[in-house]
């Protein structure tokens, strides 16, 4: 793995396959990208950083808000001139409306505004701009506030400049050379009648053709998120939906190298019918004796069943996996999924180990402090 924290390159879109079957309420995509320009390389766990570009509907109705036709020219990402149209396109986050932006409107009239910047009304804020049914973009902002009409350069003068996407990869270079998979669950939802998207994973479903390129970098990520050192290690990964990808990886590699630890994968999603990734992958390790696999649908019976509810039908031989040395993982949802693995994680040494509440509280500490406790949880 190069020695810097990011390695750039030029990828190219290869393959933009939809896993999710037909009648399922998500669009599951697997993509393949080729490493273009220089040899860039990755181990299982790494990610990759995406640039992604805004929509261009939305585009079209910010540039209308403000009046302009997108060829204005406005600052490019160094400072250079470039057309209004590109830069809102490539350069500026239109998601989240900055603190200047909302300053500018007060300033303009829109008083109610005020509150939301005082201080100790955070809270109100975070609503404002992220909450559940209630989060405001820059182009809610504009046509809230249609009244006040801005200049395309004001505008600008006032976005911040878009981030990066990171995704974990979900392959191994040692089996697909020259290639980056990513595993992406495309975002849409509907916020006051109007449908809202995932910029990065509705780019890479919908905007980034087979066949085109774009800039990317690798961003090491081993110092949370390695693989046993020891190959011969047994390793425990808990991936529900697209947490599944670095586990991907992690297995791909263990069967490049011929790896002799064994593999224990705990994989959950909505229905087996339409959201089991890589099935036909999973279910031939298995049957080879090379992945122990047990998975939670949580839709497919009356009563929820989650990869938690799993872990704790087979607690006593997870509990031998980790006493003898194995390496346990969890990647996926941070909101609750990580947080159910890890009470579940707690009452196992309970039960499977016969400790104490703060025994089991300081032992799974020390899987943590050691390392055999890892998480790569959004």
């Amino acid at each position: 793995m190069p020695s810097e924290l990011k390695f750039p390159f030029t990828g190219r879109h290869l393959l933009n396959r939809r896993l999710t079957g037909p009648g399922s309420t998500k669009d599951t995509r697997h993509h393949e990208i080729g490493i273009e320009d220089r040899p860039a390389t990755y181990v299982p766990g790494d990610a990759l950083g995406l640039y992604p570009r805004n929509d261009p509907a939305v585009v079209d109705r910010v540039l209308a808000a403000v009046g302009a036709s997108g060829d204005e020219p406005v600052p490019g990402p160094g400072g250079e001139p470039m057309p209004a149209r590109r830069a809102l396109t490539e350069v500026y986050n239109l998601n989240s409306p900055s603190r200047r932006l909302l300053e500018l409107y007060i300033a303009r009239g829109a008083d109610h505004l005020a509150p939301l910047l005082e201080r100790g009304n955070a809270e109100a804020l975070k609503t404002y701009l992220n909450g559940w049914n209630e989060a405001h973009d820059v182009l809610d902002v504009l046509e809230d506030h249609r009244a006040i009409r801005l200049s395309v350069d004001e505008l600008v003068g006032t976005l911040r400049k878009g981030l990066p996407r990171l995704y974990s990869i979900a392959s191994s270079l040692k089996a697909h050379p020259g290639q980056v998979h990513l595993l992406v669950v495309g975002v849409r939802y509907t916020i006051r009648g109007r449908e809202r998207a995932g910029i990065c994973s509705t780019w890479l479903a919908e905007r980034w053709p087979e066949g085109g390129t774009a800039p990317m970098y690798l961003q090491n990520q081993q110092k949370h998120f390695a693989m046993p050192a020891d190959p011969n290690l047994p390793m425990v990964m808990v991936g529900p939906g697209t947490g599944l990808a670095p586990f991907r990886a992690f297995i791909e590699e263990r069967r490049a190298t011929g790896a002799r630890g064994r593999n224990w994968l705990f994989f959950g999603e909505q229905h087996r019918a339409t959201e089991y990734f890589y099935e036909d992958e999973l279910t031939r390790y298995a049957r080879d004796g090379f992945l122990r696999l047990d998975t939670a649908f949580s839709r497919d019976q009356p009563d929820k069943v989650y990869v938690q509810h799993r872990m704790r039908e087979q607690a006593r031989e997870l509990w031998a996996w980790l006493q003898e040395g194995a390496e346990f993982f969890v990647c996926g949802d941070k909101e609750r999924m990580a947080a159910d693995v890890d009470h579940e994680l707690h009452r196992i040494a309970e039960t499977e180990g016969g400790m104490s509440e703060d025994d089991a509280r300081a032992w799974v500490l020390d899987l943590k402090k050691t390392k055999r406790y890892k998480r790569d949880i959004y």
